[in-house]
């Protein structure tokens, strides 16, 4: 019999909420990194159920609040927290230096407890406080206390996350970030001063003009390596955005995402993007732009 992944999952009313976003089972498989549409098919037919760390992934792509699509009984526990910031255990510890899978699942399996210095790296990690992730293992534990009061981690707190998580200076510089971030995409797609924008929590559509913004962020999504829909504010936006990404993607007949499920943009994808910020984007791109 399949494992249940954490949050409630109705195969039927997924299949009701991708019918109703107009979104093809390929599509919809293509966005989670998937190369057939096989698999969002068994889920819709309850043979199987997707991995718990796609089911934000998933509401996002339809366009629905996760919370309805996927309602969860209770409070948030550690699992719960490590699959709604979209990440498998080995994935989240490859993230923090030192931490491996077995010290994760078994904080989360209620085993062992996780040491004091794994608490504010993973917080961040998953965009959540301190308090919010101690509160989550006690859970893991069977201490059933009220939970903190959680709200979903904005950009900039999500952003600030996976900085924390990707560079070992404990607070590396716009400068540094940017060098990477364009490091890896190959072209100087990103400034330091858009990235302390986004930082400080000024909107991507603020600090960049038109398609600009999605391909920033697409190149900041390649580098951290998370879907793009984590570094959107608003699922609207998020759609939106990613749709057009579909049909770059298609009209060169490229995939979107790399292979393996794990989140980044492909290599012909980003090449497309480098191509597109080059001819598109003023040589400095230095400044934020209104």
């Amino acid at each position: 019999m399949p494992t249940l992944p954490p949050r409630s999952f109705k195969g039927p009313q997924l299949k009701t909420a991708r019918r109703a976003a107009d979104v093809k089972q390929i599509e919809l498989a293509k966005g989670l990194g998937l190369t057939s549409h096989a698999p969002v098919a068994r889920w819709e037919n309850e043979r199987s159920f997707p991995p718990a760390e796609k089911l934000v992934a998933i509401a996002g792509l339809l366009d629905v609040d996760v919370d309805v699509l996927f309602p969860r009984d209770g409070p948030c526990d550690l699992t719960d927290l490590r699959c709604d910031a979209g990440y498998t255990q080995s994935a989240a510890a490859e993230r923090i230096e030192g931490l491996s899978r077995f010290t994760l699942g078994a904080a989360e399996g209620g085993e062992r407890r996780l040491g004091h210095g794994w608490i504010a790296p993973l917080a961040a990690l998953f965009g959540v406080s301190p308090d919010d992730l101690i509160a989550a293992q006690d859970r893991a534990f069977g201490d059933l206390a009220p939970p903190a009061e959680h709200t979903r981690p904005t950009t900039a707190e999500r952003l600030r996350g996976l900085v924390e998580a990707a560079f070992p200076d404990p607070s590396p510089s716009p400068e540094a970030i940017a060098a990477a971030v364009n490091a890896k995409a190959g072209a100087g797609i990103v400034g330091p001063a858009q990235v302390a924008a986004l930082l400080d929590g000024t909107p991507a559509s603020a600090v960049f003009e038109g398609g600009a913004q999605a391909v920033a962020v697409a190149a900041m999504a390649n580098f951290f390596g998370v879907s793009e829909l984590a570094l959107y504010e608003d699922a609207t936006t998020r759609h939106r955005v990613l749709t057009d990404l579909q049909y770059l993607a298609a009209h060169h007949n490229i995939t979107l995402a790399a292979r393996g499920g794990e989140g980044g943009v492909s290599a012909a994808m980003l090449a497309v993007l480098n191509d597109l910020i080059a001819e598109h984007t003023p040589s400095d791109p230095g400044s934020p732009q209104a």
